[in-house]
């Protein structure tokens, strides 16, 4: 497989076509937005002064994501002052810390949900997009109200929506009527189908049962991976959550449950899962979403008895085979974010992303090998409403850097529009920094090593590695409805969504992604074989060891020519 990088020192100016262009309406399957309680942002409608026209977002109707510190109660009074004089008829409610302690949060930078409710019955329904329109107004027009107001000149600025990302794998879910969807239930319209019906197989669909003839990459023992690099590089993928497969060493238990052994080369937190849990039950309580419940790959609730398999399941369990196949001695942590639907809440990804800042910390701080994750695959992302105060809203880029800060590698999937608008949070690439240790946004190539046709590309995009047609593991536990085209006794055609040969092939930046981070800690692993290497091992978990490992491993890549 091929691997480019190419890093970007400053950010530099934008060309119009990738920052604020529009390459064309946003579309979601409308079972989507109603499953998930989202609206798409149209620019219709008034704008307070100052603030951007904004570009089609794809939001949660019933959250706004505010700063720790705005959930304390004299902050959040005087915003939904600012709801009450827009006359909206809404307010905010907080919900509790994601870390269970106020101040820590505070000192993450992490946001948080605050949840939208009516403070009156007349009829309206709570918009997020509605309400933080409100706010800004409100705060635009009064300035700093004659210095009574707690709140500082950038908080109005870094109170956002809650978008509804996406994974990033080929689905073949059609709203437009065409053949093929590209990145799944948020689709761009305009595109050409055309162009991505190369990675088609039977029946239209974007993945396909195979079947293998090898076993396992080969693994070396805890003890043995002790003394050739310090201890087990660690790389976290937050996803769809993980299935029964043995290269996983994941098996079932019934009833939706699954087990990982010791040394397994998947592990899970249940810890960071039960706060992502918790947190997203808090703000459900005033509508009804269904929360991620576990670590575990399960389908979406429905009360159809028969249905097709979910679009997004099974992608975890993907991403984990190519991790296994470039990296076997690593121990890949699996956090679920991800519906089986391919969408994650953007305050799941913020929580998630605050617990692992946390883990990383705590790890460097106490000089705990056993708490460090070397490697972050991200293989989901979103469209901004506006690329001028992205950097300024939520807070992820803060906690992405916080990361890069204490020496994780990150890879983000540059998404499948065949777009340069800037998606995030892949669009980080090349934010100045004094840190060495950058984002890294992949984009797909094809076998033959040209770029792929679905792949989005700008100058945001710094690296590049195989997304199309890749093989990996399949969970040995799906089945779905679909039969086989012919079936006389016991010869039948190709069953199309029977995975119990454990695996298949599929196409997106979000293997791209996770491919490129675990062959670039493979290369990490090759240089602490070195006879002369001077690289620290993987027992200095410090900061300024872990950057320089990641510094070396990405300065092995060649450039993209």
């Amino acid at each position: 497989m091929k691997y480019l990088y190419t890093p970007r020192d400053t950010e530099g100016p934008a060309t119009p076509d990738e920052a604020d262009a529009e390459p064309g309406p946003l579309h979601v399957i409308d079972e989507v937005l109603d499953r998930h309680n989202a609206r798409v942002l149209r620019s219709e409608g008034a704008v307070p002064d100052g603030w951007p026209v904004p570009q089609a977002a794809v939001y949660r109707s019933h959250t706004l994501l505010l700063p720790a510190h705005l959930h304390r109660e004299n902050a959040l009074g005087e915003l939904n002052d600012g709801l009450g004089r827009g006359n909206t008829g809404m307010r905010l409610v907080s919900t509790p810390p994601v870390t269970g302690d106020a101040e820590n949060d505070v000192a993450l930078g992490l946001s948080r949900r605050a949840v939208l409710v009516m403070a009156s019955h007349d009829g309206r329904v709570v918009d997020a997009w509605e309400a933080l329109t409100a706010i800004r107004h409100a705060f635009r027009a009064d300035g700093d109200r004659q210095g009574k107001s707690v709140l500082r000149e950038d908080d109005v600025q870094r109170i956002s929506l809650e978008h509804l990302l996406t994974g990033s794998a080929l689905t073949g879910s059609s709203v437009t009527g065409d053949p093929v969807v590209i990145a799944g239930p948020v689709v761009i319209a305009g595109g050409e189908p055309s162009a991505v019906s190369s990675y088609l197989y039977g029946g239209g669909s974007t993945r396909t049962p195979v079947d293998v003839t090898i076993d396992a990459p080969s693994r070396k023992s805890r003890e043995m991976c002790a003394a050739d690099y310090g201890r087990r590089p660690v790389v976290a993928v937050l996803d769809s959550g993980v299935r029964a497969h043995p290269w996983l060493d994941v098996r079932a238990e019934g009833n939706g449950q699954y087990e990982t052994s010791s040394d397994g080369f998947v592990q899970v937190d249940p810890g960071i899962q039960n706060v992502i849990r918790e947190h997203a039950k808090r703000a459900g309580e005033h509508h009804a979403i269904h929360p991620i419940t576990g670590p575990w790959d399960l389908p979406y609730p429905s009360d159809l008895l028969v249905r097709p398999v979910d679009a997004y399941l099974g992608h975890g369990t993907f991403i984990a085979g190519l991790v296994r196949q470039a990296v076997p001695d690593a121990t890949l942590l699996s956090i679920r974010i991800m519906h089986s639907d391919g969408i994650i809440y953007e305050g799941d990804l913020l929580c998630a992303l605050g617990l692992l800042v946390a883990r990383v910390a705590e790890a460097q701080r106490d000089n705990k090998p056993e708490l460090m994750v070397d490697a972050l695959s991200l293989s989901l992302g979103y469209f901004a409403e506006s690329s001028a105060d992205v950097m300024y809203t939520a807070g992820l880029y803060e906690l992405i850097r916080g990361l890069l800060d204490r020496g994780v590698l990150i890879t983000a999937a540059a998404g499948n529009y065949t777009t340069r608008r800037r998606y995030y949070p892949a669009a980080f690439a090349g934010v100045p920094s004094d840190n060495p240790n950058h984002l890294v946004s992949v984009g797909a190539l094809n076998p033959n090593g040209s770029r792929a046709a679905f792949s989005d590309g700008g100058q945001w995009v710094t690296a590049w590695a195989g997304g199309a047609s890749l093989i990996s593991t399949f969970p040995t536990d799906i089945n779905g409805p679909d039969e086989p085209d012919l079936k006389v006794r016991d010869i039948e055609t190709l069953d199309r969504d029977d995975y119990r040969g454990g695996f298949a092939a599929w196409s997106g930046t979000s293997f791209a992604a996770p491919a490129f981070a675990a062959h670039a800690i493979a290369v990490m692993l090759g240089g602490l074989l070195e006879e002369d290497s001077q690289l620290p091992r993987l027992s200095e978990v410090d900061a300024k060891a872990a950057i320089q490992r990641v510094a070396w491993s990405l300065r092995q890549f060649p450039g993209k020519s």
